[in-house]
C-alpha cells in the first residue's frame, strides 16, 4: 500500500463548488494513507482513511484522522469527493460506512496484535 494516496483524478472535473474545495483543502504529501479501499471492477468510488500529517501544526487537539470518498462518474468524466475529520479511526470508518463502504474488519498499517493466553477469549485487542 502506498503511503501517499493517489486519488485518479486525472481526466477528470470536480462535479461542484464543494468537491473542488474539499479536494483543494487536502495536500496529498501531508497525508498518510491508514487503510483503503476502491471498488471494482472500474474503481469508481474509493474510500480511504488517511493520517493528516498537517494537523500536527494546527490547533492543538483538532482532529489528525480524515475520511476521504472520491466517487467518479467515468462516462461524464467528472467526481465528487467528500472529506470528514475524525479524532478516531472508529467514528471515521463508521462515517465511510454510512458512505457506502463496505463493513468489513479493516486490516490498519501498523498495528500489531496479541493473542490472549486462553483459547476460548474474546478476539485480539489492538495495542494502541
Amino acid at each position: 500500500m502506498n503511503d501517499i494516496p493517489d486519488f485518479g483524478l486525472d481526466h477528470l472535473s470536480p462535479v461542484d463548488d464543494d468537491s473542488e474545495e474539499a479536494m483543494e483543502a487536502l495536500w496529498a504529501g501531508d497525508l498518510m494513507v491508514l487503510s483503503q479501499h476502491h471498488t471494482t471492477p472500474n474503481g469508481s468510488h474509493s474510500f480511504v482513511l488517511a493520517h493528516d500529517r498537517s494537523a500536527t501544526w494546527g490547533i492543538p487537539g483538532e482532529p489528525q484522522l480524515v475520511a476521504i470518498v472520491v466517487a467518479r462518474d467515468l462516462r461524464q468524466s467528472t467526481f465528487t469527493f467528500e472529506t470528514s475529520h475524525h479524532a478516531t479511526a472508529s467514528f471515521a470508518q463508521n462515517w465511510l460506512a454510512e458512505r457506502g463502504c463496505p463493513q468489513t474488519r479493516p486490516q490498519r498499517r501498523g498495528v500489531q496484535r496479541r493473542r490472549s493466553a486462553s483459547p476460548n477469549s474474546s478476539c485480539p485487542k489492538e495495542r494502541t
